[in-house]
């Protein structure tokens, strides 16, 4: 009998265990391990180690009582966990995941593509979210390519005898916080006569799709200066294709972005592709892996514990050190890709690292990765740290104010002024040469 139970307790708990790595053979399941299966396969192979020791109980007395004390204490359990969950619905507990999901909840935003190799605005639609107030500002600017600047980027033969510099980057680039011509870039170009400046800097993208917006306009530009605006979070950008955002308009004409893609603890990379999943993150939290998450999640004793391997993971940061790694080696291929792309273009290429309101007082580890990078490369890199003023050049988000915005087109403008003079960047005041 004793040996008939540990035979049948064996097969359990490979089962289990197999049913842990099983889930994701399900339709809806996502590539890797999540905590939940993780759960189910220790589950499987604690089930499996006590069928080794059930043999060792060789005295039947002591089987009979065992086995009794396991089912009363089954029971307790069992009980126990009913109670709590009725204790749980009772006090309001709101469960993990939400439980009624709608197909469509938000209507894409028509003003928003990345139908071509970069993401950008679509300038009639985007006129027309602005002539009914849901957009305002440097928004309203932009022209036929879909990006925020005064000229279209078509090449004129006036262009010939001026100073050309194609400008990539996210939203400081873009002049996010600044007022309309405060920021940075509009700075640069107004610092000199003969120079024109193209702006392909747009929130939320990293060096992929400045990769992409070089690969777009330089060959029509032709520029004789390529500045790339790099802040930090770029690299984290960095782990989703180019089309990483889903920008939609809620019921209230609202807009809302979420992020399209999962990012699971071991680097996969899976798209949203529906709106019922996007949901979820709407919710702020990520869509379940699989049925059995799901159904996990949906009842208030799951979700409790969700929610404390959520804690312990973020706790830990074993995640974010996983994702870094692989942060750091795609930016370096983009970084690569862009520095041959520029050299082959006979484009002088500048990366201006754009330090964190914290760098300022002691560069982070993603401050001094990026300049590691940099070096690694042979890029040359200015760093503004020591003009900008951490209580006066911010914003009260992350961005530059029209301060912090002014100083360094300063800076750029007067780097500019030296290249053309000399024809390289030696002279440049903070500039960092390979």
């Amino acid at each position: 009998m004793l040996q008939r139970s540990s035979r049948f307790a064996l097969v359990i708990g490979i089962c289990v265990a197999a049913s842990g790595f099983a889930f994701d053979l399900l339709p809806s399941a996502r590539p890797g391990l999540n905590s939940v299966q993780l759960l189910v396969i220790l589950t499987g192979f604690s089930i499996a180690l006590l069928a080794f020791a059930l043999p060792l109980l060789q005295r039947r007395k002591a089987w009979r009582s065992l086995r009794s004390t396991l089912a009363r204490a089954l029971i307790v359990a069992v009980l126990t966990l009913l109670a709590l969950e009725l204790v749980l619905v009772g006090i309001g507990y709101q469960t993990y995941f939400p439980q009624d999901v709608p197909a469509e909840f938000l209507r894409p935003a028509p003003w928003w593509t990345c139908e071509d190799p970069a993401c950008h605005y679509v300038q009639d639609e985007m006129a027309t979210a602005c002539e009914i107030g849901s957009m305002s500002g440097r928004y309203c600017i932009v022209n036929a390519q879909g990006f925020h600047d005064s000229q279209d980027f078509v090449y004129r033969p006036a262009l010939e005898n001026q100073t050309r510099i194609l400008a990539l980057g996210d939203s400081f680039t873009f002049g996010e916080a600044a007022d309309i011509g405060k920021s940075y870039v509009e700075t640069l170009e107004a610092g000199g006569s003969r120079r024109v400046v193209w702006n392909t800097g747009i929130f939320g993208v990293g060096t992929n799709q400045a990769l992409a917006a070089f690969e777009m306009f330089a060959p029509v530009l032709k520029p004789h200066l390529t500045i790339y605006g790099f802040y930090v979070n770029d690299f984290f950008d960095n782990l989703f294709p180019v089309d990483g955002y889903f920008l939609g308009i809620d019921e209230n004409g609202d807009l809302v972005t979420l992020q399209k893609y999962h990012l699971d603890p071991w680097g996969n990379v899976t798209k949203l592709e529906t709106q019922s999943l996007l949901y979820y993150r709407w919710r702020g939290v990520e869509a379940p892996a699989n049925e059995f998450e799901r159904l996990l999640g949906s009842t208030r004793l799951g979700s409790v514990f969700i929610s404390a391997i959520d804690q312990l993971g973020k706790q830990l940061g074993i995640a974010q050190i996983t994702h870094f790694g692989r942060q750091v080696d795609l930016t370096r291929g983009y970084l690569r890709a862009l520095r041959d792309a520029s050299a082959a273009r006979d484009s002088e290429l500048l990366i201006m690292l754009i330090p964190k309101r914290t760098d300022l007082r002691e560069p982070g580890a993603e401050f001094r990765q990026a300049v590691n990078l940099f070096e690694e490369l042979g890029i040359s890199y200015i760093m503004p740290i020591e003009i900008l003023d951490a209580a006066s050049d911010y914003a009260p988000d992350w961005h530059w104010n029209n301060a912090g915005h002014q100083k360094v087109g300063v800076l750029l403008s007067d780097c500019v002024d030296r290249f053309v003079s000399r024809g390289n960047l030696n002279d440049c005041r903070h500039v960092v040469l390979p």
